[in-house]
C-alpha cells in the first residue's frame, strides 16, 4: 500500500508530464523524470510512456542501488547515480526543451548570468558532451556536472533539472528553457 507522500508524489509527476508535454518540452515517449520517495527509492516514468496522459500507477518503483524494473526509462541509471551523489535531490526532470537544443547547436550557452529569474533559480547550467543515451557513462557524467550545478545540458540530446521538489525541477527546466528562447530570439549565435 502506497503512503500519502508517495501517492503525492505520484500526482505531482502526473501533473509534470501534462505541463511539459503541453509546452512542447518533451514529446511522444521522450524524456523521463522521477522523485525520490525516501532513502534510496524513487519513482520513475517508464519507457516510451505518453508523458502528456501518465497515469499514477503506472510509475516504475526504483532503488538508487539496486536493478531497475522491467520497463523503467532508459535513462533509470542515471536518475539512480544522481540520487546516490546528491541526497538533497528529491526530484529530476529530463526533457528536450528546442530552444536549449538549438540555442546549443548554434554555438550559444544559455548563461544564467542574462536573465534575473534564472540567476536565482537555476544558478549554474553545466554541460555534459554527447554519450550514448542510457549509458552508464552518461549517467556518471551528468551526476558529476550538477555538482555545483541545477541543470545539466546534455550536448545533443537534451536538459536535466534537479531539485528538492518536482515543482522545483521543472520550474529550473522551464526557466532554461525560456532564457534559451530569449537568447535566440535576441539574435543570438548564429
Amino acid at each position: 500500500m502506497a503512503t500519502w507522500n508517495e501517492a503525492r508524489l505520484r500526482s505531482e509527476l502526473v501533473a509534470a508530464g501534462a505541463e511539459l508535454s503541453r509546452l512542447g518540452l518533451i514529446r511522444a515517449g521522450e524524456g523521463n523524470f522521477s522523485a525520490r520517495i525516501e532513502g534510496d527509492r524513487f519513482l520513475l516514468t517508464r519507457a516510451g510512456a505518453a508523458k502528456r496522459r501518465l497515469v499514477a500507477h503506472s510509475l516504475a518503483l526504483c532503488g538508487c542501488r539496486s536493478e531497475l524494473p522491467a520497463g523503467a526509462s532508459s535513462e533509470g541509471r542515471m536518475h539512480q547515480a544522481v540520487y546516490r551523489a546528491f541526497p538533497e535531490v528529491a526530484a529530476i526532470v529530463h526533457a528536450h526543451p528546442p530552444a536549449v537544443l538549438a540555442l546549443v547547436a548554434r554555438g550559444g550557452w544559455p548563461d544564467v548570468s542574462r536573465l534575473t529569474e534564472a540567476a536565482l533559480l537555476v544558478g549554474a547550467v553545466s554541460r555534459v558532451e554527447a554519450l550514448p543515451p542510457g549509458s552508464a557513462e552518461l549517467a556518471e557524467a551528468v551526476a558529476r556536472a550538477l555538482r555545483g550545478a541545477t541543470v545539466a545540458v546534455m550536448v545533443g540530446h537534451g536538459i536535466v533539472g534537479v531539485g528538492a521538489t518536482v515543482e522545483q525541477a521543472v520550474a529550473r527546466v522551464l526557466t532554461v528553457d525560456l532564457l534559451a528562447g530569449i537568447l535566440l530570439h535576441a539574435g543570438g549565435p548564429r
